[in-house]
């Protein structure tokens, strides 16, 4: 049977620039495949960095959207406020 080649969090951190922290996260989050051997021990595949890498892309089309005028609706600041403020992440603390 053939080894396979496996990256530890550390190692795709330094690969991509990024703390190894953020890699465990991501990993834990289930935003990127992952390999989980034994008790909280993450390994990465080749293919694993690969769709890190392209999911954190963002691509020169991506643009914010134009701000909408809700004055028409006679709302209030506080809901136009509540409006405008980025929206968080699932899971994103709300502090």
């Amino acid at each position: 049977m053939e080894r396979l080649e496996t990256l530890s969090p550390e190692q795709v951190a330094e690969a991509i620039g990024a703390s190894s922290w953020w890699v465990r996260e991501q990993a834990r989050r289930g935003r990127i495949p992952h390999l989980r051997l034994g008790r909280g021990r993450i390994r990465f595949l080749p293919e694993h960095v690969d769709a890190l890498v392209r999911r954190a892309t963002v691509l020169e089309h991506e643009v914010e959207p134009e701000p909408v005028d809700l004055t028409a609706l006679r709302a209030t600041e506080r809901s136009v406020r509540a409006h405008l403020r980025p929206r968080r992440a699932e899971g994103q603390p709300l502090f």
